[in-house]
């Protein structure tokens, strides 16, 4: 996660002050202060909270004996899990395996994918049938499609838990093979919004059968940076009034669409609240796995990586994603933003760690975001 601290370090004029801020120098002032407040409560936030030794601090507040996570059986659980061959989403895998669920592992590379599997089922006790992996890439719609079409047919009784943890943190503006900026593509637009609308029936079978079903976005500390921007900043587009995209920054692109699972997770369980039946609901959060030690992390960042320590262990990172996929329902509250079991504030951008308004989004934006997802959807 330390995409999020660095995006805080790209101050960039792209959002309008409030109406009231008249003049340029008065929106040049909002956006400095708003965005050197954000970062600044960030990272003294993440320091107290988001290192090894925040999460020692979390655990000793909720660890009890026996713990969910030590006593549960998930033997007629499946699970979906993306960007799973590695880091975070591997550790995901094997814990749920190790506790007799069902595993898709969602991951790009079939070489890479083989030998997490064969890693997770080398466990004792856990099941080789259990754990079965699916390849494609996420920020691919058609890849998405398929995997998703795949998935439903193979589980008609329903699928427990989709966890949206595939990710991609890029300097440079890259597009993929389908012509979209490849970090809002992977994270948002098909590796969160599409493939959970996909699968939104096997969620849905799944809870007519009595079971619990809940969709996981592993989302960043790198959102409390920022709010969501127009979509043609998100999604480096070129938008109507201009020549070309906008600057292209790859610690915001990840910022933005960190902070659009956040917001998507927020509608999407708004949504729920008119489903049929409140038996029949789905739930929908988004969590943030602390500053956590990853081979992505230390590819990106390097000898950065020093300024946030204590650094998390992979288990540490994924310990409250673990149990946001098994705890009963009522446990959960929809929509929140998660760090270790612990819904968390969703805005840090005021003076003393008040929420303020810099990274707030109206209604009305969130409407614009929902309407290009449903437009990516079908385009």
């Amino acid at each position: 996660d330390f995409a999020g601290f660095a995006s805080a370090l790209q101050v960039q004029l792209v959002f309008l002050a409030p109406h009231s801020c008249v003049h340029l120098k008065h929106r040049v002032l909002y956006v400095t202060m708003g965005q050197t407040l954000s970062t600044t409560n960030f990272f003294l936030f993440g320091k107290s909270h988001c290192t090894a030794s925040g999460y020692h601090k979390h655990v000793a507040s909720y660890y009890k004996t026996p713990d969910i996570l030590d006593s549960i059986d998930l033997a007629s659980r499946t699970y979906v899990v993306t960007g799973a061959n590695s880091g975070i989403g591997k550790e995901i895998c094997s814990f749920l395996a190790r506790k007799q669920g069902k595993v898709y592992m969602i991951c790009r590379n079939l070489q890479r994918a083989n030998a997490a599997r064969d890693e997770i089922i080398s466990q004792d006790g856990v099941k080789a049938d259990n754990v079965v992996t699916i390849i494609g890439d996420c920020g691919l719609k058609q890849d998405v499609i398929r995997m998703s079409n795949e998935i439903s047919s193979r589980e008609p009784g329903g699928i427990d838990a989709l966890v949206c943890n595939a990710g991609a943190l890029l300097n440079e503006r890259t597009l993929t093979s389908e012509g979209v900026e490849t970090t809002i593509a992977t994270h948002l637009i098909y590796g969160s919004y599409l493939l959970s609308q996909r699968l939104e029936e096997s969620l849905r079978i799944a809870a007519k059968n009595g079971r619990e079903p809940r969709v996981v976005m592993v989302s960043s500390g790198g959102m409390y940076n920022t709010a969501f921007p127009d979509w043609s900043i998100a999604a480096s587009i070129q938008s109507p009034n201009s020549k070309s995209p906008p600057k292209y920054d790859g610690q915001l692109a990840y910022a933005y669409a960190k902070r659009g699972q956040v917001l998507l997770c927020e509608r999407l369980s708004k949504l729920e609240i008119n489903s049929p039946s409140s038996s029949e609901r789905i739930i929908y959060c988004s969590c943030h796995p602390g500053w956590t030690a990853t081979p992505g992390v230390s590819s990106a960042y390097g000898e950065q990586s020093k300024y946030l320590e204590p650094l998390r262990t992979l288990w540490q990172g994924s310990e409250g994603i673990c149990w946001l996929c098994v705890v009963p329902r009522d446990d959960i509250e929809p929509g929140a933003f998660y760090l270790d079991r612990k819904p968390q504030r969703k805005h840090l951008g005021g003076p003393f760690f008040t929420e303020g308004s810099f990274t707030k989004n109206s209604e009305a934006e969130v409407d614009k975001m929902m309407e290009e997802l449903a437009k990516a959807q079908i385009e």
